[in-house]
């Protein structure tokens, strides 16, 4: 089955050839309608062979790929067999029933893609064919809402057309804009459905200045539809064009994407122009509208890629402060909160200097895994038994130290002493418990003191504990 979209493309590409060669209506109708069954029946064997996760979009596509090459049937009958063209009739059913179907196939897969909420594809989707929508007023919807010749159920019909390919272009649209794999089906799929939009497009501009000849070029794209459709599905990266993307927020979008907007966001005035220079009637309630939408979802999209700025700004400044072993504050964050805390307190900074005890045989004897799991359990405890609003800090190695603002001699003492307390308890490691003491030097400094020279002074207090005897408090003089 690895050949089988290929063969299928092959063959598909002698039937429109042939529908080029022989311009016999019965021929061609024969041809779009042999095509578009088969296309229905290429998805059936590919969800068969392929199973993908989620399988009713496809089987609605080929649902939707029927009801086209039956409408391709009934409208030859209709026109050809029956001698008159009857609108709206019967092919009109089967032409509507078509572009619903697909539109929610195609939502149907956005789902299974992308499961959760992804509110930057949604946004662009909706800039997108915002823009999309405009031009198709002017070009597409104004004639035929001003057309008196009409009845109301031939103008309802007549307006059904464009609008189903403006939905069908928004679903692509959130398909094309939103997160998820992107094998060789997926621009099989997406080629197909745009070869539709095309043909429907220019089906239309031409059906209103009467220019559209059946056999033309134009039908080439309904062809392409069908037969990439069909490839799509037998292809076999199909599975991955259902298989859920991973979640992720907001993202930056890609450039191409961005050219797409920045284009869809000017039609606004690009619609504007166009009916001002063409001596149209100006549409000011749908120009006005229409910029405010757009205008309404740029911001919105642009305030989500500076709130991912900011995300991604603060996450660095995260990691660039925190220890990544403990996540207590690295030595870069406790320099920063040191000299922050002598230069704003308004009464005296206490600062504790802790070296462990007995550290390095532990690391020697027992590994790294061990060592880190203590130095993991000394930030947790040492965490345990500080006030809120005191800072605990990895300065390296085995050395840590702690702010304590607004603190006098005796609380400071008092907090060293209850970690001097809690680090003489046991430490689980992977081999066996173990013990390890601290030596800590204690001093208080008063606002505007050199954050430098008090933090020599706990270094060598410190230093004074461990010439002490360790597993000690010294208090600088």
């Amino acid at each position: 089955m690895t050949r089988a979209w290929k063969v299928y493309l092959a063959v598909s590409a002698v039937v429109a050839a042939v529908y080029y060669l022989v311009p016999v209506e019965a021929v061609q109708t024969v041809l779009v309608s042999a095509l578009g069954l088969s296309s229905a029946v290429a998805i059936l064997v590919g969800v068969r062979v392929h199973r993908p996760a989620v399988r009713w979009p496809w089987y609605l596509m080929a649902a939707a790929r029927a009801l086209f090459a039956l409408g391709e049937l009934v409208y030859w009958i209709q026109v050809f067999v029956t001698g008159g063209e009857v609108f709206p009739g019967p092919a009109d059913a089967f032409y509507l029933g078509f572009a619903a179907l697909l539109a929610i196939a195609v939502v149907g897969l956005v789902r299974s893609r992308r499961p959760g909420k992804d509110r930057p594809g949604l946004l662009d989707a909706l800039v997108l064919s915002t823009g999309a929508a405009m031009l198709a007023w002017v070009f597409l919807i104004v004639p035929y809402v001003r057309d008196d010749t009409l009845s109301l159920t031939e103008r309802a019909v007549s307006l059904a057309y464009p609008a189903g390919d403006l939905l069908v272009l928004a679903v692509l649209a959130r398909l094309v804009t939103g997160r998820g794999d992107r094998p060789p089906a997926f621009f099989l799929f997406v080629g197909s459905i745009l070869a539709l939009l095309v043909a429907d497009t220019s089906y239309t501009v031409l059906g209103l200045t009467g220019a559209y000849q059946p056999g033309g070029l134009v039908d080439l794209g309904w062809l392409a539809m069908q037969a990439l459709g069909g490839a799509a599905a037998l292809h076999p990266s199909a599975a991955a064009l259902s298989r859920p993307s991973p979640p992720a927020g907001q993202e930056a979008a890609p450039r191409l994407r961005v050219i797409g907007l920045a284009v869809a966001s000017l039609t606004a005035p690009a619609v504007l122009a166009i009916q001002w220079l063409t001596d149209r009637t100006i549409d000011v309630p749908v120009i006005v509208v229409g910029s405010v939408v757009l205008f309404l979802l740029v911001i919105a999209r642009l305030d989500g890629l500076v709130r991912l700025l900011s995300g991604a700004l603060r996450q660095v400044e995260e990691q660039a402060t925190t220890d990544q072993l403990t996540g207590l504050a690295n030595r870069r964050r406790f320099h920063d909160r040191w000299g922050s805390a002598l230069h704003d307190s308004v009464g005296p900074t206490a600062l504790l200097y802790i070296d462990l005890d007995g550290f390095k045989p532990v690391n020697d004897t027992f590994g790294h895994e061990a060592g880190d799991a203590v130095l993991v359990a000394v930030a947790e405890r040492v965490n345990g038994v500080i006030r809120a609003g005191d800072v605990v800090a990895r300065l390296g190695g085995d050395e840590f130290a702690v702010i304590l603002p607004w603190t006098d001699d005796a609380t400071a003492d008092k907090v060293a002493a209850r970690i001097l307390a809690a680090l003489a308890e046991p430490f689980d490691t992977p081999a066996r418990p173990v013990y390890i003491g601290a030596s800590i030097g204690v001093i208080t400094a008063a606002t505007g003191a050199d954050p430098d020279g008090e933090l020599r002074r706990a270094d060598s207090a410190m230093y004074a504990a461990k010439a002490g005897g360790r597993n000690r408090v010294h208090r600088a003089a």
